[in-house]
């Protein structure tokens, strides 16, 4: 990849990485324990939260789950860790990966930035998951250096991709979710045959995954919805 390709990449990210971290720091922070409890708006308020961004390496993109969040008690920070689905601070929303499963590999501690899409999901941007290709972007780096650093970077971005949640926990404890793909995009185009066909012109499979593709299409669709299915009253 070019450094003008890497470039234009990195803008697209930004600009639809607006979309979910226009929340204030002095917004109101809640948090649900559930999927369902999410979907039925039964929240538990926080107190101040902090929270971290893990790698400054991972600003020039927008993926993965790179945030801790700590309140300064050791219980409530104990519950955000291992229990917690879904913190909400103003409107943005960041979901709990501990328990986040695809095709049974998860993803890692960490909370990641989503956003609520159609009336019973939730979309978050993360790596394809895969030993082949992270041991590609730790190749690529450590084999160039510096250049091989951007291109790195640049496979990152391409390596980006959509999930959505749409269901809860199972018995093990496991929230199951899947990647958005050519079927899937099928189902959420529907209705909106022009998007599905700007979907489906590019022609390579991988870049058609890529986040940078699906999202302006979600967004041109409408699909993106308020943090909460109905405003909360003031505690």
């Amino acid at each position: 990849m070019n450094m003008t390709s890497l470039m234009k990449q990195r803008r697209y990210f930004f600009l639809f990485a607006a979309l979910m971290i226009a929340a204030s720091v002095s917004g109101q922070c809640r948090y649900c324990n559930t999927y369902e409890d999410f979907l039925n708006d039964r929240w538990i308020r926080l107190g101040a939260v902090s929270f971290e961004q893990h790698s400054k390496s991972r600003q020039a993109w927008w993926g993965g789950n790179d945030y801790s969040l700590t309140t300064g008690n050791v219980n409530v920070d104990k519950t955000l860790k291992k229990n917690a689905f879904i913190v909400m601070q103003a409107d943005t929303l960041y979901v709990n990966c501990r328990n986040l499963r695809f095709e049974g590999t998860r993803f890692g501690n960490g909370y990641t930035k989503a956003i609520r899409i159609g009336n019973r999901s939730i979309l978050f941007v993360n790596k394809l998951i895969g030993e082949e290709a992270q041991t590609n972007r730790q190749m690529t780096a450590f084999m160039f250096g510096a250049i091989g650093t951007a291109i790195a970077e640049g496979k990152n971005i391409q390596q980006q991709v959509c999930y959505v949640i749409s269901y809860g926990a199972d018995a093990k404890g496991h929230v199951n979710i899947r990647l958005i793909d050519d079927a899937l995009m099928e189902q959420m185009m529907e209705g909106h045959d022009d998007l599905r066909d700007e979907y489906f012109s590019e022609q390579d499979d991988k870049k058609r995954m890529q986040a940078t593709h699906i999202i302006p299409l979600l967004e041109k669709a409408g699909l993106f919805k308020a943090a909460a299915s109905r405003p909360l009253s003031q505690d």
